[in-house]
């Protein structure tokens, strides 16, 4: 699955939010506050099916949030965290 595949280039799940976090989600919070758990699972699904979806949907518009939560999801969702456990010490 796309959320929890590794690969040495960005996934195109991360690239797809992102973008679309910087053209359209300039507001307070995007990636403090929770989306529709139901809109953030429809995106998930979209991604998971091999599918690149059309973020500018009005459900996506209109709920932002979703897209950031769908990021902070892939990140969570990842087999080894981001900041590594051998530098664990390093940052903390």
């Amino acid at each position: 699955a796309q959320l929890t595949s590794s690969c040495p280039s960005v996934p195109q799940v991360l690239k797809s939010c992102t973008e679309f976090i910087e053209k359209h989600g300039i507001v307070d919070g995007i990636y403090r506050l929770s989306g529709i758990a139901s809109n953030i699972q429809k995106l998930r699904h979209e991604f998971d099916s091999e599918q690149i979806p059309d973020l500018t949907k009005d459900i996506y518009i209109q709920d932002i949030h979703c897209v950031g939560s769908l990021c902070k999801l892939y990140f969570r969702e990842l087999p080894n965290p981001l900041l590594t456990y051998q530098l664990y010490e390093k940052f903390s």
